[in-house]
């Protein structure tokens, strides 16, 4: 059985239902981007909802910081993973950690008759419990300062894994006119085998062809390529294409 997993970012297209349409295409998780994207707490709200009911997609949202306010709100929403990026060390998936994990691993607030039970709260120190298990916290690599902390990155409690962006990474290592730049295929490798070191998740969000195929080389789990509009844009160019030559 294949161990990948793969999914696609959501950038700004405010769909409630994306985690079941694209669920049942077998997409694994939705990556929705809070950190560029310019999405509102309710928007949010109906697609973590609806794959929480769905109960098949993973629905990662992307910080825009670590801060406490959208972190709480976000997994109270029914979101099942964080991702934070420009993770640069320990101490700044700390804070995720802090706020994403309830006692003893955390601080996070306790408020249970909302969309992350089902409105249907279960014993607390049971839900408390599963709920840190069930909870992920993952760091965005895209600096060299990440790649080079990727050790204690992954040794932080708490932490279930990374995602490696090349695009930001290839701008701190100088290299963004290179598609095939060794320095993003060594950090490909040496991250890939932090994960397998830690027992970690690792994951990748690219399109570039190259960096996709060293990616499975090294035995990354997870695959985040393009987004809801490059899907949208390339299936309306293909029926333009289908539609208009002979």
């Amino acid at each position: 059985m294949n161990e990948r997993r793969c999914g696609i970012m959501i950038n700004e297209i405010p769909f409630g239902n994306f985690p079941i349409l694209l669920g049942q295409a077998g997409m694994d998780f939705i990556l929705i981007d809070c950190e560029h994207g310019g999405f509102d707490y309710r928007e949010v709200y109906t697609m973590t909802s609806a794959s929480k009911a769905f109960g098949k997609t993973e629905t990662i949202i992307r910080l825009s910081s670590n801060r406490r306010r959208d972190i709480i709100k976000f997994l109270d929403m029914g979101a099942d993973s964080l991702l934070l990026p420009m993770t640069n060390g320990a101490d700044d998936i700390k804070e995720v950690v802090r706020y994403a994990k309830y006692s003893p691993l955390g601080e996070r607030g306790i408020s249970t008759m909302r969309a992350h039970t089902l409105y249907d709260p279960p014993v607390l120190t049971e839900y408390m419990r599963t709920a840190n298990e069930h909870t992920k916290v993952y760091a965005q690599i895209e600096t060299v300062s990440g790649v080079e902390h990727i050790e204690e990155i992954l040794a932080t409690e708490g932490v279930a894994g990374f995602f490696l962006g090349p695009n930001d990474l290839s701008d701190s290592y100088h290299c963004l006119t290179d598609p095939a730049a060794p320095e993003i295929l060594s950090a490909i490798e040496k991250t890939a085998e932090a994960a397998r070191k830690f027992n970690k998740l690792s994951g990748i969000i690219t399109a570039n062809e190259t960096y996709l195929k060293q990616a499975k080389r090294c035995g990354v789990k997870m695959f985040c390529k393009g987004s809801e509009l490059s899907v949208l844009k390339s299936g309306a160019k293909k029926i333009v294409k289908e539609l208009l030559e002979d």
